[in-house]
C-alpha cells in the first residue's frame, strides 16, 4: 500500500492551470487526475476514488470551488483540498475554511509555491489518519489517553494547530504545545483540568454544546478572538460504536494573517487586473483617436471624448482612493474616534452636499425624523458617518431615473438609532442584492451600463458601520427601488439627564 503513489485531483476550468498543475505534480511522482469544472470534479471524485488531495478553483462553471470542498469533505473528511484562485476575499477566505479547505495558493504561481503547501497538507492527512488511528484503538475513556500517550503525544505535538481532548466530564486530558501556547490559562494546569480553566467563555461554551450534541457525528465551527488573533474552532464529539459520547476534540486554527494579509494583496491583484484596465484602455482610445485626428473637425464630438476620458480618469483615482480606505481597514490602519454625535445634523449635512447634484438629475430630495429621534444621539466618527451617507445618497441619486425621488430617515431601532436611505430608482435582482456588500461588485446590465462606480463604495460602507458596532442591510426590488438602512449604537441616556 504504501508503495503506490499518492492520488491528487485538479478541477480548474482553465486548460493551462490544470495541465500546469498535472506537470508539476507528475514529476513528484504524484498520480494526476484532472477536471474542468465543479460538476465534473465531483463525478471523478466518487468514481475514480482514493485522492489525498484536491486543488480546486473557486470560480467554475456548472458549481462553484465552495460547494465542491463541502461535497469532497462530506465523503471523505480528511482529504486535503487547497484552493487556487486569484479572486480570495476575506469572506470567501473564511467560509472556504469552514468547509473544510487546508490552505490558498494565489495565483498565478511558481512550481514550488504549489508543491509545497501540497506537501504539508499531506503530511498534515498523515498525522491526522495516524491520529485517528490510535484513537479507534482506544476503547476506555479518553482519560487513559493522557496516561498513554507514548504514541498520540507525539503526533498530536508535531501539529502546528492547537488541539484539545475534553471528556465527557467537562475535563481537558489532553493538549498538545501548540494550545498550551495560545492558551496561557490552560497551560498552566495540571492534567486533568477543568474546562472552565481555558478562561476563555467562547470556546468553551463551543465545546460545551459539542458534547450536549447527543451520539451523532457533527462538527461546530466558529471564529474565535484569542489576544489579537483570530482562529477558526472546529469542535466534534468523539462517539464510541455503541453510540455513547466519550469527550469532545476541538482543533484552532490561526486565520488571522489570512483575513489580514492575503485578503489586502488577492483585493489588489484583483483590481489590477479586472478593474484598472478597462478605464485606462477607453481614456488611451479616446486620446489616441484625438491626437491623430481620425474623429474630424468636430469640436462638440472631440469634447465629448474629452468628458469620456476624464470621467473614465476619475473613476480610477475614486477607485484606488477607495482601495487605500478600504485596504487601510482591513489591516487595521483605519482609525475613527467615537464620541456622540447628532445623527440628523450629520443626515442633513450630507443631504445638503448631494443637493446639486440631485437638481441635476431632477430627482427630489427628501428628509424626515421619526418621533423624538430629533433629539438621539450616537456613538460615531463625523467625517467616517458623512462619507457612509455621502455614498448612500450617491448610489441613490446615481441609480434613480430623472424626475424620481430619493428620501433619508432617522428613526429609532431599539438600542439603535437608524437613518435609511430610499429611492424610486431601477432597483436589484435578490442575487444582485446578496452581492451587494462584495468588493468589486457591479451589476451589469442595460440598466447600469452607463452608471460609473468602482464596485468598492459599498464594501467600505459596511466596513466602516462595522468598525462602529453597527450594522447595514438593503432592501430592494427590480423596477421598485432599494433602501439602504444602517443601524448605529444609540448613546445611553442617564435617568434625569
Amino acid at each position: 500500500m504504501s508503495g503506490e503513489p499518492v492520488k491528487i485531483l485538479v478541477v480548474d476550468d482553465e486548460l493551462g492551470i490544470r495541465e500546469g498543475c498535472r506537470k508539476i505534480l507528475a514529476a513528484e511522482g504524484y498520480e494526476v487526475e484532472t477536471a474542468s469544472d465543479g460538476l465534473a470534479g465531483l463525478q471523478a471524485f466518487k468514481e475514480i476514488g482514493g485522492f489525498a488531495a484536491a486543488l480546486v478553483d473557486l470560480k467554475m462553471p456548472r458549481m462553484g470551488g465552495l460547494d465542491l470542498i463541502q461535497e469532497m469533505h462530506e465523503i471523505d473528511e480528511n482529504v486535503v483540498v487547497l484552493v487556487i484562485t486569484a479572486y480570495a476575499t476575506i469572506d470567501t477566505a473564511v467560509e472556504a475554511t469552514k468547509r473544510g479547505a487546508y490552505g490558498y495558493i494565489p495565483k498565478p504561481f511558481t512550481p514550488d509555491e504549489l508543491l509545497l503547501p501540497v506537501r504539508r497538507g499531506l503530511e498534515r492527512r498523515a498525522l491526522t489518519i495516524e491520529a485517528q488511528r490510535l484513537r479507534e484503538e482506544r476503547e476506555s475513556r479518553l482519560l487513559e489517553v493522557a496516561f498513554e500517550r507514548s504514541k498520540s503525544n507525539t503526533i498530536i505535538n508535531c501539529m502546528t494547530d492547537a488541539v484539545l481532548v475534553i471528556n465527557r466530564d467537562r475535563q481537558i486530558v489532553l493538549r498538545n504545545a501548540a494550545a498550551a501556547c495560545i492558551l496561557p490559562g490552560c497551560s498552566q494546569q495540571a492534567l486533568p483540568a477543568a474546562l472552565d480553566a481555558l478562561n476563555c467563555p467562547e470556546l468553551s461554551g463551543l465545546i460545551t454544546e459539542t458534547l450536549a450534541s447527543g451520539a451523532r457525528p457533527l462538527i461546530a465551527s466558529r471564529e474565535i478572538a484569542l489576544g489579537k488573533a483570530t482562529y477558526m474552532v472546529n469542535a466534534s464529539p468523539v462517539i464510541e460504536p455503541h453510540g455513547v459520547t466519550l469527550g469532545a476534540v476541538a482543533v484552532l486554527r490561526d486565520i488571522t494573517a489570512l483575513k489580514k494579509l492575503e485578503v489586502a494583496k488577492s483585493m489588489f491583484v484583483s483590481m489590477v487586473a479586472h478593474e484598472v484596465k478597462s478605464p485606462v484602455a477607453a481614456i488611451e482610445g479616446y486620446l489616441d483617436l484625438l491626437l491623430r485626428g481620425d474623429a474630424g473637425k468636430n469640436p462638440e464630438r472631440d469634447r465629448k471624448m474629452i468628458e469620456r476620458a476624464l470621467l473614465r480618469a476619475r473613476t480610477v483615482r475614486e477607485m484606488v482612493s477607495e482601495l487605500l480606505n478600504l485596504t487601510a481597514i482591513e489591516v487595521g490602519r483605519f482609525s475613527i474616534k467615537r464620541v456622540p454625535l447628532d445623527l440628523c445634523g450629520v443626515v442633513a449635512e450630507a443631504i445638503d452636499l448631494a443637493r446639486e447634484k440631485a437638481q441635476a438629475k431632477q430627482v427630489e430630495l427628501g428628509f424626515s425624523v421619526d418621533g423624538e429621534s430629533a433629539h438621539e444621539s450616537v456613538l460615531a466618527d463625523k467625517d467616517a458617518i458623512l462619507s457612509v451617507l455621502n455614498n448612500l445618497i450617491d448610489n441613490a441619486i446615481k441609480y434613480t431615473p430623472e424626475g424620481g425621488h430619493v428620501a433619508a430617515r432617522v428613526g429609532r431601532a431599539g438600542a439603535y438609532v437608524s437613518v435609511s436611505v430610499q429611492d424610486d430608482g431601477i432597483g436589484m435582482s435578490a442575487d444582485e442584492k446578496e452581492r451587494a456588500f462584495d468588493e468589486f461588485f457591479r451589476a451589469k446590465n442595460s440598466r447600469t451600463a452607463q452608471v460609473p462606480g468602482t464596485g468598492l463604495g459599498l464594501t467600505i460602507v459596511r466596513r466602516v458601520v462595522e468598525l462602529h458596532h453597527g450594522r447595514v442591510c438593503v432592501e430592494s426590488a427590480v423596477g421598485k427601488g432599494s433602501t439602504f438602512s444602517v443601524a448605529l449604537p444609540a448613546v445611553k441616556q442617564e435617568d434625569g439627564s
